[in-house]
């Protein structure tokens, strides 16, 4: 009897280990490198084009007033000795500032550029990751990844959360 019980067990468990490692066998897992994908649709050599362009008569239009100020400081430097002391000195804090305005704006036409690209490149990437995950449920994927970026997860098939089990576990309401 004792016996046919540890008989019992022992086939139970083999059982479940077949079931369990089939399951495991059974998920699919994909790759996409998104990197090389985007570069080959048109969409965003269009939208590189239309930013390059953006970013181009931002660029032009800051170098005018950079243009414009060198001039205004090399004429105050052709002026110095001419000059009494504290009309040189209130020339250049007035150069000084409009310099930091120009400097804020460099920067801001950086955010500007950043803000256009996330504008022009944000619908396309997520009509990848539509796509992605179309296929990814369509065939069976249980994970695909990004390898364009390390350990980057594109599409994980529906699977039970834990947490609600590890808080019991821990004994957290």
């Amino acid at each position: 009897m004792l016996r046919m019980k540890k008989i019992l067990r022992s086939l139970v468990c083999i059982i479940c280990l077949i079931t369990i490692s089939s399951q495991l066998q059974a998920q699919k897992y994909g790759h996409v490198n998104l990197g090389n994908l985007l570069t080959e649709m048109p969409e965003v050599e269009d939208g590189s084009k239309k930013l390059e362009s953006y970013q181009a008569q931002l660029v032009a239009a800051l170098k005018l007033k950079v243009d414009d100020w060198e001039k205004r400081y090399k004429a105050l430097e052709s002026k110095v000795t001419e000059l009494p002391p504290n009309e040189v000195r209130e020339k250049e804090e007035k150069l000084v500032a409009e310099q930091r305005i120009l400097l804020q704006e460099e920067q801001m036409i950086t955010v500007e550029v950043n803000k256009k690209r996330t504008a022009i490149m944000g619908p396309i990437i997520n009509k990848v990751q539509i796509a992605v995950e179309a296929l990814g449920a369509e065939n069976g994927y249980t994970m695909i990844f990004d390898t364009s970026i390390p350990n980057v997860v594109l599409y994980v098939n529906e699977s039970e959360d834990l947490i609600p089990l590890v808080k019991a576990k821990l004994g957290i309401d």
